[in-house]
C-alpha cells in the first residue's frame, strides 16, 4: 500500500495448500442450513473443500455455537447461525495468516477473537487488533444477511440494475477480499450505516456536492464568490457519511442513486465514478484522498497510457477536486477523484476480476463459470492472456500496476474476455526516470525488483488464485489444470529471464495483511512467501 494515498488496497494473505496458494473465507458451494432470517443459503469456500484441516476446524467452530463467537457478531437482526458463520471465516482467515506470515504468537482459540488475542499476544497493538477482527466479525455477518442468488442472465441484469452496468458486479462481491482478515471491517459505521452504504446490500443514496471558499480542480483555485464565467459555483463532491461527520450541509447538487462500487468509497453516478474521502478505515487504511494521489493520477494516466493500450490496458483516467484549507493545501478529508465509467470508454461489460470468482449463494457457481459457456478451458486460456497484460506492460516499461480484483476489470465482448480495465493509480510503481520527475510520493521505486513484488502480489496470489480455485471447485477438477494454461501464457510472453524466473520458478510474494496492522507503521508493506502452483505446471 501506498502510505501516503491511502490507496484503496485488495492485496492479502493466502495460505499453502497441496495444489499452491490457497484462497480462504470466500462464500462457495452452498450450504442450505437456515438462519434465524430464514434460509441464507451461503457455504464454505472452494479452499475448505481442498483443504480438509481448515475445513474442519472452522466447522468445529460452527458446530461449537460458542457463546463467544455469538456475542461477537451479535447485532440487531443478525441471528446466531450468521454470528457464528461470520466468526468462522474471520477464524479460518487468521489461520491462514498465521501459516505463513511472522506473528507475535500462536493462531490459537476457538474463536475469531480468541485466535487474535492468541497471535497479537505481547504486540503493543494487541487490544485494537482484537477490536478490529470483532468488527470485522460482525461486518462479515452482515454481508452473510445481504446474500441473494445471482440471475440467469448476468448481463441482462446488469442492465437493469443501474446505469452503470458495472455496479451488479462490484456489488456481487459479497465478502471483499478473498483472504484479508479485515475484509468487512467498516471502522465506525453502525449496522445501520453499513447496510445503507455498503455495495454487498446494493445500497442506493443521494451525494452531494459542497462549496467552498476555494475549491481546486486539478491545478486550478476556483472561489466561491467568483465563479468563472457562465459555470456553475464550484463543488466538492462528499460521500453522505463524511458530509455528516464534518457538519455540511445545504449541498449546491444533489447526485440521485448513487451506487457504492467495491471499495465503499467510491460510488457510481452513472457516467462517473466518484473516489470520495472517509474518515474510515476500510481494511487496512483510512481512506483520506491525500494531495500526492491528487497529483499523481492524472499524471501517471495521461503519461502511461499508450504504452497499456499497446499491451490491451484502457488506463481510466482521474481528474481531482478538493476543498482548499486556510493555509492552501488540498483538504485530504474533503477531496475525491473523479473518473468517467468504464462503459463511457467503450467498455459496457466491464467486470471487477474479484467478481468472477464470487460464487452463487444459492447454488455456488461463481460468475466465471456462468460465462465460460460450453468450452470452459477455451474460455479459460483466452482469461489467462487477457490477464497477463499488466506483465506485458511492466516488460515494456517498467511500470508496476497493482493489479488486484479490485483496480482491474475484464472488459468482455459477449462472454469472451477480450482486454483490461485499470483504474486507481496509489498503488502504482514506476521506476526512477526522467520521465517520471513529477511523480510525488513512494511511488518512484527504483529497484526493479521491488516494482515487480508490488504488481506479482496483486496479480497472482490473491487475484488469480481465486478464480483457480473457483473453477476448480466448481468442476471438480485439478486446480494444476487451470494453472498449466497460465504457465502456458506466460511463457508465451518470452519474458526477461529475471522476470520470468519470478513468475515461473520462484515463490510468490504476497502481502502481510495481518503482520502490517500489528506493525509500528501498518501501511508500511510486509511481505510474506507462498508456493507457486505454476512452477509445477
Amino acid at each position: 500500500m501506498n502510505a501516503t494515498d491511502r490507496a484503496d488496497d485488495a492485496s492479502g494473505r493466502t495460505a499453502r495448500s497441496a495444489d499452491g496458494p490457497a484462497v480462504y473465507g470466500a462464500v462457495g458451494p452452498v450450504d442450505d442450513r437456515a438462519g434465524a432470517n430464514g434460509p441464507v443459503r451461503t457455504a464454505a469456500s472452494p479452499a475448505r473443500r481442498a483443504d480438509p484441516a481448515a475445513a474442519e476446524r472452522a466447522d468445529a467452530a460452527e458446530a461449537a455455537g460458542s457463546p463467544g463467537a455469538a456475542r461477537t457478531a451479535a447485532t440487531v437482526g443478525i441471528g446466531p447461525d450468521l454470528a457464528r458463520r461470520a466468526d468462522a471465516i474471520v477464524a479460518e482467515r487468521l489461520r491462514a495468516a498465521a501459516a505463513v506470515e511472522s506473528l507475535p504468537g500462536p493462531a490459537t482459540g476457538a474463536t475469531a477473537v480468541e485466535i487474535a488475542a492468541s497471535l497479537s499476544a505481547g504486540s503493543p497493538h494487541a487490544e485494537r487488533f482484537t477490536a478490529e477482527i470483532a468488527a470485522a466479525v460482525r461486518g462479515t455477518a452482515l454481508a452473510l444477511e445481504a446474500a441473494r442468488p445471482h440471475p440467469t442472465d448476468l448481463w441482462a441484469a446488469a442492465g437493469a440494475a443501474h446505469p452503470d452496468p458495472s455496479v451488479w458486479f462490484e456489488q456481487a462481491v459479497l465478502l471483499g477480499h478473498p483472504t484479508h482478515p479485515l475484509a468487512r471491517s467498516r471502522g465506525e459505521l453502525t449496522d445501520d450505516e453499513i447496510r445503507s452504504y455498503a455495495p454487498e446490500h446494493r445500497a442506493r443514496f443521494a451525494l452531494g456536492e459542497y462549496a467552498f471558499d476555494t475549491v481546486r480542480r486539478n491545478g486550478a483555485d476556483l472561489r466561491r464568490h467568483r465563479p468563472a464565467e457562465g459555470s456553475e459555483a464550484p463543488g466538492v463532491p462528499v460521500h453522505p457519511w463524511q458530509a455528516r461527520r464534518c457538519g455540511l450541509d445545504a449541498p449546491v447538487r444533489v447526485h440521485a442513486g448513487a451506487a457504492p462500487l467495491m471499495s465503499l468509497r467510491t460510488v457510481s453516478l452513472g457516467d462517473t465514478h466518484l473516489k470520495t474521502a472517509v474518515d474510515l478505515q476500510l481494511t487496512s487504511a483510512v481512506r483520506h484522498v491525500s494531495p500526492a494521489s491528487m497529483h499523481n493520477g492524472p499524471r501517471i494516466a495521461q503519461l502511461l497510457a499508450p504504452e497499456a493500450r499497446r499491451c490491451g490496458i484502457t488506463l481510466v483516467p482521474e481528474a481531482a477536486v478538493s476543498a482548499v484549507t486556510a493555509d492552501g493545501e488540498r483538504d485530504r478529508r474533503l477531496a475525491a477523484i473523479v473518473r468517467p465509467a468504464p462503459h463511457t470508454l467503450g467498455h459496457p461489460r466491464a467486470v471487477p476480476i474479484a467478481a468472477l470468482a464470487e460464487p452463487c449463494p444459492s447454488d455456488g457457481r461463481p460468475i466465471a463459470v456462468a460465462l465460460t459457456g460450453n468450452d470452459p478451458e477455451a474460455w479459460w486460456a483466452e482469461f489467462a492472456r487477457v490477464a497477463l497484460a499488466p506483465l506485458r506492460l511492466f516488460a515494456a516499461t517498467g511500470v508496476a500496476l497493482e493489479a488486484h480484483g479490485q483496480n482491474t476489470l475484464a472488459s468482455f465482448t459477449g462472454d469472451r474476455p477480450v482486454s483490461l480495465v485499470y483504474r486507481d493509480f496509489g498503488g502504482v510503481r514506476v521506476p526512477a526516470q526522467d520521465r517520471w520527475a513529477e511523480v510525488r510520493g513512494d511511488l518512484v521505486q527504483a529497484d526493479p525488483e521491488a516494482r515487480l513484488t508490488k504488481l506479482l502480489a496483486a496479480l497472482f496470489p490473491t487475484t488469480l488464485t481465486a478464480i483457480v480455485a473457483a473453477l476448480a471447485a466448481w468442476s471438480d477438477t485439478d486446480p494444476g489444470k487451470w494453472w498449466s494454461t497460465v504457465a502456458g501464457a506466460i511463457r508465451d510472453l518470452d519474458l526477461d529471464p529475471w522476470i520470468a524466473d519470478a513468475v515461473l520458478r520462484r515463490p510468490w510474494p504476497i502481502k502481510a495483511t495481518t503482520a502490517m496492522r500489528l506493525a509500528a507503521k501498518p501501511t508500511q508493506d510486509i511481505w510474506a512467501r507462498v508456493e507457486n502452483p505454476v512452477a509445477a505446471a
